[in-house]
Formats: structure tokens, sequence, C-alpha cells
């Protein structure tokens, strides 16, 4: 990942570059040009001085938003430059599938980043790191109680301070999921060829000379020449519905709760990644998906069967509701929760660990492939 970061990083110099050039006086080498340097700094203190007067500087760094410009900077790279790379021709199919390939691993990284909630050692490891790369950030209100602090963090039931738990959503890019779902429904539109996607992410309020409107998340242009809006996550119906009414675009709202593309396993707390084969199955357009819950005993084609039966795959979940005729479903996590099934072996006896291998449960060990409720009618 680090190649996006090179590359943006580049650009930021050079525009740097350019500045530091022409605010410069000994760039301006004969007496006549001596106005276009006056012309130059007194547009740049003014410019200075307009949008320091409405702190437009802070918006793009700061602690407060932080999890937001990050996420932002994500989708900038991702969405606004990013997405360049399909392509244009309306049959150069396999770069729209190279790019979701590439967003489903995205968010596996993301998720990833999201394992300091529960790994203090490595969150500690982090803030230091964090410290180092940017002085600023160790004199931060908050720094030193989450950098104290040995318990969870970022989790409902977590028990931490609320202001340790703010403080930790500020240092990654919109946490639990915030920002992956917003990218996976994109993706999902294109992959389910519902229309034609515009994203509105960077674009959080939509102004006019005298009011402004809230849009949500993205438009939809269908094929049959409608509109639609769609707002990620719930508890945003009032948003959406004054949208609505100024615009006449009804919008859906996707369900990203029960979508079963955030799994946090309630045993170890992280969250449970897309399996390599969800992702290939997913990317490839040709492959048609008539279930989103994928068997791993008998469709999985990247482990052994004894493999999955053994917990190696660290993707498989484990899901199903106790039994009284099944001995192996005895057990503390047969609740209808969604594990990973390598955590529940751990985490039985050696005798219920050798019953669940033994059963073979074809019901028990799955995953899924992404899915969004909320769009039926574009379907």
């Amino acid at each position: 990942m680090n190649q996006f970061f090179e590359k943006l990083g580049l650009s930021v110099k050079h525009l740097k570059a350019l500045n530091d050039f022409f605010a410069n006086a000994k760039n301006y080498q004969i007496p006549e040009e001596q106005d276009d340097f006056n012309i130059y700094q007194s547009n740049l203190d003014a410019l200075v001085n307009d949008f320091s007067g409405i702190n437009v500087f802070e918006q793009l760094y700061n602690q407060k938003d932080r999890q937001m410009i990050l996420a932002d900077l994500f989708e900038y790279i991702l969405l606004s430059r990013g997405f360049y790379a399909i392509g244009t021709r309306k049959q150069n199919i396999s770069n729209k599938q190279q790019f979701v390939k590439g967003i489903l691993h995205f968010t596996n990284l993301l998720m990833c980043f999201e394992s300091i909630t529960v790994n203090t050692a490595r969150r500690n490891l982090l803030l230091d790191f964090l410290a180092k790369e940017i002085n600023s950030i160790k004199k931060e209100t908050g720094f030193k109680k989450l950098r104290n602090y040995a318990g969870e963090v970022g989790m409902p039931d977590s028990g931490e301070s609320k202001e340790i738990s703010s403080y930790f959503d500020k240092l990654l890019p919109k946490t639990a999921g915030g920002l992956w779902h917003e990218l996976l429904v994109y993706i999902f539109v294109i992959r389910n060829n519902l229309g034609f996607i515009l994203p509105l992410l960077l674009h959080q309020k939509l102004y006019s000379k005298d009011d402004h409107l809230v849009p949500p998340d993205f438009l939809i242009l269908t094929k049959d020449k409608r509109v639609y809006g769609i707002e990620v996550g719930i508890k945003k119906e009032i948003q959406s519905g004054s949208f609505s009414l100024k615009t006449a675009i009804p919008t859906a709202t996707i369900d990203t709760i029960n979508s079963r593309n955030s799994d946090r396993c309630p045993i170890c707390k992280k969250w449970i990644n897309f399996c390599p084969l969800v992702i290939e199955k997913f990317a490839d357009f040709n492959s048609d998906i008539s279930r989103v819950e994928v068997k791993c005993l008998t469709e999985c084609d990247k482990y052994k069967t004894e493999e999955i039966l053994n917990g190696t795959c660290k993707y498989s979940k484990y899901s199903r509701g106790r039994a009284k005729t099944l001995a192996h479903t005895h057990n503390d996590y047969s609740d209808n929760k969604h594990y990973h099934y390598s955590c529940v072996l751990s985490n039985v006896s050696a005798v219920k660990k050798n019953e669940i291998i033994a059963a073979k449960d074809k019901v028990a060990i799955k995953t899924h492939i992404p899915y969004y409720a909320g769009l039926e009618e574009l379907f």
C-alpha cells in the first residue's frame, strides 16, 4: 500500500514545489519581473488570510475530525482517482473485476488495522510509532490516557471511558466498518450491474448561495433512467428524508449491521476477514452468485477438507444452533453467533474439539459473500 502513499506524496511535493518556487523572490531574475513577484505574493498572503478566517487548513488535518479526514484520503485515492484505472470502454470488464478484488483486499487491511481494539501491546507500539512520525500527536488530549490504558477500546461493551474511546476513534479512518461499508456498497452496485453509481462521499454538503443539501453517500442512475440516493448505514433517516423532500429523489438506506460483511468474532473480538475464495468469486463477474452463504467444506478449493476441519484456514466462520441429537453442538459457541472457526476449536475442551472436527458439520462451517439489503427495488 506504500505505493499509494508514495505517489500521493509526490503529488503533494510537486504542488509544494510550485508554490515554493513562485513565492521565492530569487527566482525573479530581472527588475521587470518584480511586479510578477509582488502580484503572486500579495495574492498568496490574501489567500492565506481568507482561508485562515474560515479554518480551511484545519480541514486537512486536525484531531477532532481526523478519522473522517483519513477516510476521505482513502476515498479520494480509490474512488476519485483510482477508479480511472477501471477504464472507460464498455467491454473492459477485466479492469473492473481487478478493481473489485482490490477493494475487498483493502477491506481486509482495514479490518487488520482494528486488531488494536483488543491487542493492547500492538496498540501501544502503534501509538509510539505515530508519536515518532508525527510529533504533535503525543501532545494531543487523550494520547497519554490511551497509552496507559490496558483494556479493550472501540466496542460498545468494552467498558472504557467515552474520552478514551473517542480519542481511539481518531487514530484510524472511520472505525467499526464505516469506511469499508462505503467502499463495499460501491463495488456491490457495480458487480450487480444496478446502474451508474456516483459517489458523493467527498461532497457531504451541496451548496447553493443561500442554502445547502446533505446528500446521501451515492446516487444511482438506473438503466431505465431513474435516480436513487443510497445512504450507507441506518440512523440517518431524517437526513435522507430531508434530501428526498427537497430533490424528489428517493433514497434507500443500506443495512450494514446485518450484512454479514462485518462479523466480529465474540471470542477474539477481531473482525472476520473475507477469504480468498469469496474475493475471487465476487470479483468474477461471470460467476453466478445465488446464495450469500458459502459452505466451506463443500465449496472451498483453497484448503483441503482436513485443513479446514482442523482450523488451518483463519477465514472460516462457525455458526449454528444447539441440536439435542448432535453431541458436537453441545458447546458454549452453538448460539447462532458468528465466530472464527479456529477460535472455537481453541476454546473448547480437547474432547469437544475432536467431536466438532469429526462431525464435519457442513452447516456450521461457513463464510459469506458481500451482500447488502435495501436495494431490492433495483434488482
